[in-house]
């Protein structure tokens, strides 16, 4: 099994012990997010997947160079990365619908991307400590938090808050419990056509089963918390650890 997969589920793991670790002890923090609700969240959710494929087909533009033209300037390719998730954020505004039904509570915004903030380290710290041949967790984190990364946690976000759209639309329809599964499976279902076309053994392929289980872990606890502010620094940390976890 490839080293840095490895290294991304032990990361991840940690970020749940500790999260439902700090709920247990700081429940407070949470415990106010009330469950979303739809009058027809059948519809909803079809709106949902809807707003999905514009984002797709802006998606396609962007990758041939017809949004605005970046040149390599980060800050303007974040913008490029709001205009291709925009179709979430304005679904939301002519459904006349509030933020938390993206996982985006109003209240104690701050200290929830704090404590996001020192999970991403944690985690971050354990995929270092569990990679033999990694870079030193001082340049990890140095090249991680640098400011030319800022269209990468832009992106990070916004998909983040995309997943919560459909997420707690299905969810409101089908269940929480049924939905944390489907997603979960789906979302490991995705890589098997990748790893068909690199000829995969059946060791790889098992690996599906181990992802969805830590789909299944992450997305209980995100789910519960209904809370994207911390989850999202945890993601776009360890998405960047493919990019320097190891020496170049």
């Amino acid at each position: 099994m490839n080293p840095h997969y490895i290294s991304l589920v032990a990361g991840y793991s940690l970020v749940v012990a500790l999260w439902f670790t700090l709920n247990h002890f700081f429940p407070t923090l949470w415990r106010n997010q009330d469950k979303v609700s739809f009058n027809r969240p059948h519809l909803e959710f079809v709106y949902a997947i809807i707003a999905v494929i514009a984002i797709i087909g802006i998606g396609q533009l962007y990758s041939r160079d017809l949004l605005i033209p970046a040149d390599g300037n980060v800050f303007l390719d974040a913008i490029n990365q709001l205009i291709i998730f925009s179709p979430t954020l304005v679904l939301i505004l002519i459904r006349k619908q509030s933020v938390e039904t993206l996982w985006l509570p109003k209240s104690k915004v701050a200290l929830r991307i704090l404590v996001g903030f020192l999970l991403a380290i944690c985690s971050v710290t354990v995929y270092w400590l569990t990679r033999s041949e990694a870079s030193g967790l001082g340049k990890i984190l140095s090249n991680i938090y640098h400011y030319q990364n800022i269209s990468y946690l832009v992106q990070v976000f916004m998909e983040d808050i995309t997943i919560a759209l459909i997420f707690v639309r299905l969810s409101a329809w089908i269940g929480t419990k049924w939905s944390i599964v489907l997603v979960a499976v789906l979302f490991s279902a995705g890589h098997i056509p990748a790893f068909l076309t690199n000829g995969a053994s059946l060791i790889d392929l098992s690996s599906l089963i181990l992802d969805t289980f830590l789909g299944v872990l992450v997305l209980t606890a995100v789910a519960k918390s209904r809370d994207v502010w911390w989850f999202f620094m945890v993601h776009f940390a360890m998405d960047m650890t493919q990019f320097y976890g190891s020496p170049l």
